[in-house]
């Protein structure tokens, strides 16, 4: 491995030009990083409870995803070393997805099994450490080797191949486990990264394009702009986590079995969420970063209007009306998503460390999403629903504040080109 040597700005003027085969790389990582993240936050939980474990363990699950708000601290370093014969971005990303095969070939072998529950955790985990670690590679490669006009493509990708690896890894996963043996699972989706692997194992990557100062969190920070529009990266996705949450509880409450509400609340919301990545793709193509963020901004704030309604109505909780708050709540993080991760991208492209700046934003995005969302949920438990999803309000009009704010103070930066 080498540390940084080149003295080439990352740069859209350094840009490649045939950018489709960069976009066909980074969906099928995208894809495969999402996978671990079903697994921990959806099927495994489920699983254990199944097979008689105790909520105590349950609850310990969603600490596998760990990795992907604690990425941010070793991002530099995947940035600063690579080996010059397999390229900056590929020496990372290879070895991580091989990796992640192996690790899902170890969990086929391993009985499945309450005794064996605790070491399959660690396992996913680890697969979670190699996803996350991933990710700063891939985000890297994209705002490096795209111009800023594929932006908006690539981050469509980006979330939509990210929810599709999601639903493999969590309802799919499920749905594999009531019909095959759990050895047969793992090797199946073993299976489906190797073949998320297969567009980088041919591809070459071009000469690396590095600046000559090493990465380092301290140079995010010390960029202008870089605190209010991490304040604006994390703001505008509360809104949709925080009601994202409070759905299924209450709907629960109100009613409703197990199974519709993950059908419903579960797979439904997260196809919705898919569908509205490429709502935001056709949006980006014809108005601004700014408005696509305002426009998802606006289908969220409509959906938490909506649960808001069901909350105080509650004879308004018939299948319509919660399709309707759900598809416009899915839609709008999807648009939402896109939109914000396509500003960061292009934040991160301007500068000279593109996946350190993308995994910063990310990482307190995530731990922003995990927090606001613990808040409104234990409000909601002292208060009752209607406080809970006062909080997503609350933070939805923080990111609509942030938004005009940012939008007029870094007029002429650069952030909205194409």
């Amino acid at each position: 491995m080498q540390s940084v040597v080149e003295t080439s700005p990352a740069s859209p003027r350094a840009a490649v030009t045939r950018d489709w085969r960069i976009v066909l790389v980074v969906a099928g990582l995208y894809l495969a990083q999402g996978l671990p993240v079903g697994l921990a936050f959806q099927a495994y939980p489920t699983l254990l409870r199944n097979m008689g474990a105790s909520l105590d363990l349950v609850a310990l699950t969603p600490l596998a995803s760990l990795p992907w708000v604690a990425k941010l601290f070793w991002a530099a370093a995947v940035e600063n070393r690579w080996s010059s014969r397999l390229g900056r971005r590929r020496s990372w990303i290879l070895p991580l997805q091989a990796g992640s095969v192996l690790t899902l070939a170890a969990m086929a072998l391993v009985p499945f099994d309450v005794p064996n529950m605790g070491l399959l955790l660690g396992l996913i985990a680890l697969l979670s450490l190699f996803s996350a670690t991933q990710d700063i590679a891939v985000d890297g490669l994209a705002a490096e080797r795209l111009p800023s006009a594929s932006l908006g493509r690539v981050n469509t990708f980006q979330v939509a191949g990210f929810m599709v690896g999601m639903l493999l890894g969590g309802p799919g996963t499920m749905l594999l486990f009531d019909h095959f043996s759990a050895p047969l699972v793992f090797t199946l989706l073993a299976a489906v990264v190797l073949l998320c692997s297969l567009p980088v194992l041919f591809w070459q990557e071009p000469a690396a394009l590095a600046a000559a100062d090493k990465a380092s969190l301290r140079r995010f920070f010390k960029r202008r702009f870089s605190g209010r529009l991490t304040a604006l990266v994390m703001l505008v996705t509360l809104g949709g986590s925080t009601f994202f949450g409070l759905a299924k509880l209450i709907l629960l409450d109100d009613g409703w079995s197990v199974s519709d509400v993950g059908v419903l609340a579960g797979v439904g919301q997260l196809l919705t969420i898919i569908v509205g990545c490429g709502v935001a793709g056709l949006l980006l193509r014809h108005y601004s970063r700014w408005s696509t963020l305002l426009t998802g901004l606006a289908m969220v704030g409509s959906a938490g209007v909506l649960w808001l309604g069901l909350v105080l109505q509650p004879g308004l909780s018939g299948m319509g009306y919660v399709s309707v708050a759900t598809v416009l709540g899915g839609l709008g993080i999807g648009v939402t998503s896109v939109a914000s991760y396509t500003l960061a991208m292009r934040f991160a492209q301007l500068g000279e460390q593109p996946g350190t700046d993308c995994s910063v934003f990310q990482g307190l995005q995530t731990l922003g999403d995990i927090l606001v969302s613990s808040v409104a949920i234990g409000v909601a438990a002292s208060w009752g629903y209607a406080s809970g999803l006062g909080v997503g309000l609350l933070a939805l009009g923080a990111a609509l504040g942030m938004l005009w704010h940012v939008r007029r103070s870094t007029r002429g930066m650069g952030l909205d080109d194409a």
